[in-house]
């Protein structure tokens, strides 16, 4: 969702040299509130804390807005759903216990249920353009849950399997866009609802892709060998030779996120930085480079960051990786930084880039700010050392 943002046409610009890439394997692991959607309002007060977010209240926010099919927002519900139940899994509890025990539960039911087809995909009425990131945040959110899930756990095994074939069989498997993913299931589904959207690849739509297949690998998963080392190798090809940072598109010959942007942005690096740690790989030039293109964004920054929320989910887990120094300057910083935003009912607002209603924008934000500040807690597999 570099999130959820409008496609478009970008400049044609040098690309960086295709560079080696050693793949290492991955190892193969009670609130039930519902409260109605309202409009945020302008000018809502700010919770500012010299002690840091405030927790507890953005949880129960969070798991407020839960709706009675036990999905999160109006449209794009896999997705929200996806990063909600991770956020609520982040805070210590799991489908079998904790205070959101039962809020687990029913997000899993919810994604489940919305496994359809031939394909398997996680498909949702409400998802628009960007169909891949919906089923690829839900099917995150599932490897997260399994081994923990208790009677439910049968039902996420097959689920998941069942997600990552379609995972799979919607990468791109020749021309530049090779190894990477587009907005659409299977490289076609939706276009006829999207034409105008384009049809190669895009960085986010990987990253969210890469990331839930070694979720399912971490937990035991049939991961094919060759999806991770194709989805490696056009990572590598994304890498700006100048600067270090990611490119948004290889095959579509796209710099920035911003149509007309000649550099890469702060958002799609940290991005692809962490999914470089997803692969495998902590060290080397690469991640190095990209690392030090995002410490030029340390919060707080004058420097433009647009899609802010996803850009910092990513970058905390990358600096949570490299840990020292260097990673808890970074994690401080942007704790610092969230408390100053957390609004008094315990939200993040909105995001005016983003193409989603302010409510959901709230929800999906408040998702990836808890998971930021809940990142050295430790409860996700995805983020162990």
């Amino acid at each position: 969702m570099a999130p959820l943002h409008s496609g478009g046409h970008g400049v044609d610009c040098g690309m960086s040299r295709l560079l080696p890439l050693a793949l290492a394997l991955l190892v193969a692991c009670p609130f039930t509130l519902r409260a109605q959607e309202r409009p945020l309002k302008g000018g809502a007060q700010v919770a500012k804390s010299p002690k840091g977010p405030k927790i507890p209240g953005a949880l129960k926010w969070l798991a407020g807005r839960q709706g009675a099919d036990g999905g999160w927002g109006k449209k794009d519900k896999l997705a929200l759903t996806g990063m909600s139940g991770l956020a609520l899994l982040a805070s210590g509890s799991t489908p079998r216990q904790g205070p959101y025990a039962q809020n687990i539960r029913r997000a899993i039911r919810f994604v489940i249920a919305c496994q359809k087809g031939d394909g398997h995909a996680f498909k949702h009425a409400s998802s628009g353009y960007s169909a891949i990131h919906n089923h690829g945040y839900a099917l995150l959110f599932l490897t997260q849950c399994y081994g923990e899930a208790g009677a439910l756990d049968d039902k996420l095994a097959y689920a998941i399997q069942q997600g990552v074939k379609a995972t799979e069989r919607s990468q791109f498997r020749k021309g530049r866009s090779d190894g990477g993913f587009g907005y659409f299931l299977y490289r076609k589904e939706g276009i006829s609802r999207h034409p105008n959207m384009w049809r190669v690849d895009e960085a986010s739509t990987t990253v969210s892709q890469i990331q839930a297949l070694r979720g399912a690998r971490n937990a035991g998963f049939m991961v094919h060998k060759k999806a991770l080392e194709r989805a490696g190798d056009y990572l590598v090809r994304c890498v700006h030779k100048k600067t270090g940072g990611f490119v948004y598109s290889y095959g579509n010959y796209r710099v920035s996120i911003d149509d007309g942007g000649n550099r890469p942005t702060f958002a799609i690096t940290a991005a692809g930085t962490a999914v470089l740690h997803a692969l495998g790989r902590y060290r080397g030039t690469l991640v190095e480079r990209g690392i030090s293109y995002m410490e030029a964004f340390l919060p707080p920054t004058k420097r433009r960051t647009p899609f802010y929320y996803y850009g910092h989910y990513y970058a905390a887990q990358v600096m949570h990786m490299r840990g020292g120094a260097r990673g808890k300057r970074w994690l401080k910083a942007i704790r610092t930084e969230l408390a100053e935003r957390q609004r008094e009912n315990g939200q993040w607002g909105p995001d005016s880039k983003d193409t989603l209603e302010a409510s959901d924008s709230a929800v999906l934000n408040t998702a990836w700010a808890l998971q930021i500040c809940l990142i050295d807690r430790g409860f996700l597999p995805l983020h162990e050392r």
